[in-house]
């Protein structure tokens, strides 16, 4: 039989995790919508249309994940798609000026929702929060990824700026 490992865990280390857990949805629901969404339209809009296996390499993402949220902002009026006449195999993804608007318009209810998520510290517990979670993160880059195609976010093409 095997043992449930969480009872080797201690109530403090236990509600870390939940705290922790609680702290990644917060922030996902929170600041908006899904990455994918997000950092296709921030690519596009900064390094110009380029082609779908180009932005799939670039999100590390599998090409059916890739294809679901081109169709998506395609449906929206946010990205168009077009075969490539170099090479009809090929199709470019370009952000169209909903997108632009729809991505600056998210920048910024994101940038106002971002202010005020620690409003409640004061600066000696930021300092002190940004102090825990470095030495965290630092730890946690030296754990052996769950799966080999695993890799930290550091290690990512660029981000849209948070």
């Amino acid at each position: 039989m095997e043992q449930d490992q969480t009872s080797s865990v201690s109530p403090c280390r236990r509600q870390l995790y939940e705290l922790m857990e609680y702290a990644t949805r917060f922030l996902h629901h929170y600041l908006g919508r899904g990455k994918g969404q997000g950092r296709i339209l921030y690519l596009l809009n900064t390094r110009g249309a380029m082609t779908q296996q180009e932005l799939q390499g670039l999100l590390h993402i599998q090409s059916s994940s890739t294809s679901e949220i081109l169709t998506k902002l395609e449906n929206a009026g946010f990205i168009t798609r077009q075969r490539d006449e170099a090479d009809k195999r090929r199709c470019i993804v370009a952000i169209t000026p909903a997108g632009i608007a729809d991505l600056t318009e998210h920048e910024e209810a994101r940038r106002e929702r971002r202010a005020m998520l620690y409003d409640c510290l004061t600066p000696e517990e930021e300092a002190e929060l940004v102090r825990i979670l470095t030495k965290l993160r630092a730890h946690w880059e030296t754990l052996p990824p769950r799966h080999p195609q695993c890799r930290p976010p550091e290690t990512r093409e660029e981000e849209p700026p948070q």
